[in-house]
């Protein structure tokens, strides 16, 4: 069997045409936007043709231009996979990587395909082809509670997203300790002692800002302290996990395995969040969480992406032994569902994996002509 071509597909969905007016609090959700606000939601959609007349589909990050990556797809990754036997996954990755350090995204998005392909050709679930799900339910979270204007609104957020079923919420922080914290007092108040509040700084604050701030945290039982510095500090992220008394956790801007070894290595994380439309694709994430288990470190994917990473993102939740929660991104995505046929299993406050072959999903062509952009 053979690779006959690779083809991707950057989308972006305006979120001023789908809304008119849009609200501050889509544009300038967190911290890291505030000088570049959010204008939609974008993705690459990769599909991968063979001679067999299978066709593999993947999902690359749209951040922060999916133009950009969808050119290194095709550019770069489709001439060295053309011929190629798409059995030969790790092969193929290995010398993928070699272009690396020029866009890991791309390499995320072709890597799921591979593994959609794998799937279809042995008629088999990812999980499955992945060594066996050690779980039949993933848990998640909803996120974000992005910068809303008073602390009513975060709560009245919070108590809708624990309607929908959630058992965590993940609220922004960053606008300064006094206002993080009336939101953080107002949000924990609203959802009780039984749903986790995790909160995320975007890497608003300095050491010693951070560390102030967590002692307040702690107080109020937060699950965890998600970058409370620019994830580039990693020495910085050190030096607070050994001030303070709940969990730090990083990772979500980072591409590839070295850099996460580098994390682990500086003793810098309690818990780590790559993303699979970022970090290498399935394979990728793999090699992460196998780094951060001989460390006795967690993992807990970020979730931002289109429905074809979220599905792909549960198969590899499924079967990971040091997996600890999954981010379920509630910010409007015209994306999010409507990329895909099928839908995506949410029910009794947990996400579920496909059994189906490969990653057991279709993707609904109205959609990706409609919002494509090449």
């Amino acid at each position: 069997m053979k690779i006959t071509s690779v083809e991707a597909i950057p989308l972006f969905a305006s979120f001023a045409e789908a809304l008119g007016e849009v609200p501050p609090e889509l544009a300038v959700p967190a911290f890291s936007m505030r000088s570049n606000p959010l204008l939609g939601q974008g993705a690459v959609i990769v599909r991968i043709h063979t001679d067999a007349g299978l066709v593999g589909i993947g999902e690359a990050m749209g951040r922060p231009g999916p133009r950009g990556t969808a050119a290194h797809i095709n550019e770069v990754l489709a001439p060295l996979l053309q011929g190629a036997d798409p059995r030969h996954q790790h092969a193929l990755f290995t010398a993928m990587n070699e272009q690396m350090r020029f866009a890991p995204m791309g390499i995320s998005g072709v890597d799921m395909a591979l593994w959609d392909l794998r799937g279809k050709i042995y008629g088999d679930s990812l999980p499955n082809l992945l060594g066996g799900a050690v779980r039949d339910s993933i848990d998640c979270y909803a996120s974000p509670i992005p910068y809303l204007p008073t602390p009513a609104a975060s709560a009245s957020k919070a108590r809708e997203f624990v309607a929908a079923g959630f058992g965590a919420v993940k609220l922004k922080i960053g606008r300064g300790i006094s206002v993080d914290m009336a939101h953080v007092e107002a949000v924990s108040e609203a959802i009780g002692a039984e749903s986790k509040l995790l909160v995320d700084a975007n890497g608003a604050y300095t050491v010693s800002e951070s560390i102030a701030l967590a002692k307040e945290l702690a107080r109020l039982g937060v699950y965890w302290l998600e970058e409370p510095v620019h994830p580039e500090f990693v020495d910085d992220l050190a030096r607070i996990r050994r001030r303070v008394d709940l969990p730090v956790v990083s990772g979500e801007w980072l591409g590839s395995w070295f850099q996460f070894r580098d994390l682990l290595r500086a003793e810098a994380v309690d818990i780590i969040m790559p993303n699979i439309t970022r970090c290498g694709g399935l394979t990728g994430l793999l090699k992460i969480a196998d780094l951060a288990m001989l460390d006795n470190v967690l993992v807990a994917p970020h979730g931002v992406g289109a429905g074809v990473g979220i599905v792909a993102a549960c198969a590899a939740c499924a079967v990971l032994p040091n997996f600890l929660i999954y981010e379920y991104n509630q910010l409007f995505n015209p994306l999010r569902h409507a990329v895909i046929n099928e839908r995506i299993d949410f029910r009794d406050g947990a996400l579920h994996a496909s059994l189906e072959p490969g990653l057991g999903i279709s993707l609904d062509n109205a959609t990706v002509e409609r919002y494509r952009i090449d």
